[in-house]
C-alpha cells in the first residue's frame, strides 16, 4: 500500500477539468486500497482567488485540506513586476503567484505539519499555471516523495511558460500527458526526458458510460466554466444567427451548463440584447455539479459544442462520448487529435462563425450521422479513457 498526496488549485464539485483530473485519479488509488490526502484552496473557482467574498467549497472530509487564500495580492504583485526584468527568475515566480492560489501562512504551516506526518510516497499535482506546482515542489523536497505533474498544458497561453514552471516540469520525476500532441511538444520544445513521460490521457468513471444512448432531441449543449477562452459569447452569437436566418430551427434549444466567472457579465450582456423569442431558446444552468445531473443534461442533448480556443484535452468531449453523443469543437491540436482518433464528431476553425454554423446544421439535419458519430465516440472512450485504464497506465509506470 502506498500513500498519495494530491494537490490541485480548487476542488470538485467545482466545474474544472484540471482539478477533476487530480481528484479522479485519487479516487482510483483509493479503490486500490492506497491512502490519499488532498490539498487545495477552499475556493470554488479561480476567480475566487481575488474576490473579497469568495464562494467557499462546502464539506471537508477527513482526508482533505482546504486552505484559505489571500485575496488582494494580484495587483501588488503586478506592480512589483513592473520594475523587474522579465527574464529574471523572481519575475516569473511573482507572475505565477498572481494567478494564485496564495495560501494563508498559518493554515499552510499547519497543513505542512499534517503532510509531513502523513509522509506520502507520491505527490500528484496540477494544473499549470497555478501555484499548485510550486507547492508540490516544496512538499517534494521536504518529504522526498516522488513527484508526478499533470500540467494540463495550454501551448497558446504565455503564462504556462514562466521559468519556475518550466524548470519544475524538467526536474519532476514523472510528467503525465493527455494527448500525443502534448507529449511531442514537451519532448521537442520543453526538452523533457521521454522516460519521465506517462501518456495516459484523461478518464471517465465506467459507471458514467451509458449502455444504450438515449433518443436525440433538438438540443445543443455546452458544458464548462464561462471564461473568455471558452468562447461562450461566440457560441451564443452563432446560435442567434442560425435561428435568425433559418426559421426551420425555431424548435432547437441551446443549453449552457457552467460556472459563472468574471467574464460572465459580458456573456449575459450579449444574451440580453437578443429578441425575447430567441432568448427563450437559450437556457443557462449554473448548479449542475453531480454526476446524475451531468448525465441527464448530456442525455437530453443531440450533440455537445466546445468552441474553446485553449484546451489541454477537453474532458467534456469524452464525457459526451461516454453517453453516446457526438461533439463539435475547434480545430486546435489537442481537440482535433481526439476527434480524429475517435471519429466521434466534427471540428471548425477558431472563431469562424460560418464554419461553426455549417457544422451545426450538418448534425441538426442528419440525425443518422449524429447517431453514428456518437457510437464511434462511445466505443473510443470504452477502449481508451476509463479511469481503470488511465489509472493502471500511471500506476504501472510509477510503481516499477
Amino acid at each position: 500500500m502506498s500513500k498519495f498526496l494530491l494537490i490541485s488549485h480548487i476542488f470538485p464539485p467545482a466545474i474544472d477539468g484540471g482539478s477533476k483530473v487530480i481528484n479522479k485519479l485519487g479516487h482510483f488509488f483509493e479503490q486500490q486500497n492506497h491512502q490519499t490526502l488532498y490539498l487545495s484552496s477552499n475556493c470554488s473557482t479561480t476567480d475566487d482567488f481575488i474576490k473579497s467574498n469568495p464562494k467557499i467549497s462546502p464539506k471537508i472530509l477527513p482526508n482533505q485540506i482546504k486552505l484559505p487564500v489571500y485575496h488582494q495580492l494580484r495587483l501588488p504583485l503586478k506592480i512589483i513586476n513592473l520594475f523587474l526584468p522579465p527574464k529574471l527568475y523572481f519575475y516569473g515566480l511573482l507572475k505565477i503567484f498572481q494567478k494564485g492560489p496564495v495560501f494563508k501562512l498559518i493554515p499552510f504551516l499547519k497543513a505542512t505539519l499534517k503532510i509531513t506526518k502523513f509522509n506520502p510516497d507520491f505527490i500528484i499535482a496540477g494544473p499549470l499555471p497555478t501555484t499548485t506546482i510550486l507547492y508540490a515542489k516544496f512538499f517534494h523536497k521536504i518529504t522526498k516523495a516522488k513527484l508526478l505533474i499533470n500540467a494540463s498544458f495550454h501551448q497558446t497561453d504565455q503564462d504556462f511558460f514562466a521559468t519556475p514552471l518550466i524548470k519544475t516540469l524538467q526536474k519532476t520525476d514523472y510528467l503525465w500527458t493527455l494527448t500525443q500532441y502534448e507529449t511531442d511538444y514537451f519532448i521537442k520544445k520543453i526538452h523533457i526526458n521521454p522516460n519521465k513521460i506517462i501518456f495516459a490521457g484523461n478518464g471517465v468513471d465506467p459507471r458514467f458510460i451509458i449502455k444504450k444512448p438515449k433518443k436525440t432531441t433538438n438540443n445543443i449543449l455546452f458544458i464548462g466554466n464561462l471564461s473568455a477562452h471558452k468562447r461562450v459569447d461566440f457560441l451564443i452569437k452563432t446560435f442567434f444567427n442560425l435561428i435568425f436566418q433559418n426559421p426551420k430551427y425555431k424548435s432547437v434549444r441551446l443549453t449552457i451548463v457552467g460556472q459563472k466567472t468574471l467574464f460572465y457579465p459580458k456573456i449575459n450582456k450579449i444574451y440580453q440584447s437578443f429578441p425575447s423569442n430567441i432568448k427563450k431558446q437559450i437556457k443557462f444552468k449554473f448548479n449542475v455539479i453531480t454526476t446524475k445531473q451531468l448525465t441527464k443534461e448530456i442525455d437530453q442533448c443531440q450533440f455537445l459544442v466546445l468552441p474553446s480556443i485553449q484546451e489541454s484535452f477537453g474532458l467534456v468531449l469524452i464525457e459526451s462520448w461516454a453517453r453516446g453523443k457526438p461533439v463539435i469543437t475547434t480545430n486546435i491540436p489537442p481537440l482535433q487529435e481526439l476527434v480524429t482518433k475517435s471519429n466521434g464528431g466534427l471540428t471548425f476553425k477558431i472563431d469562424n462563425q460560418d464554419n461553426l454554423q455549417k457544422q451545426l446544421t450538418k448534425l441538426l439535419d442528419h440525425p443518422k450521422l449524429c447517431q453514428q458519430l456518437g457510437k464511434n465516440g462511445l466505443n473510443y472512450v470504452k477502449n481508451n479513457y476509463t479511469w481503470p485504464i488511465v489509472g493502471q497506465k500511471i500506476w504501472k509506470k510509477i510503481s516499477s
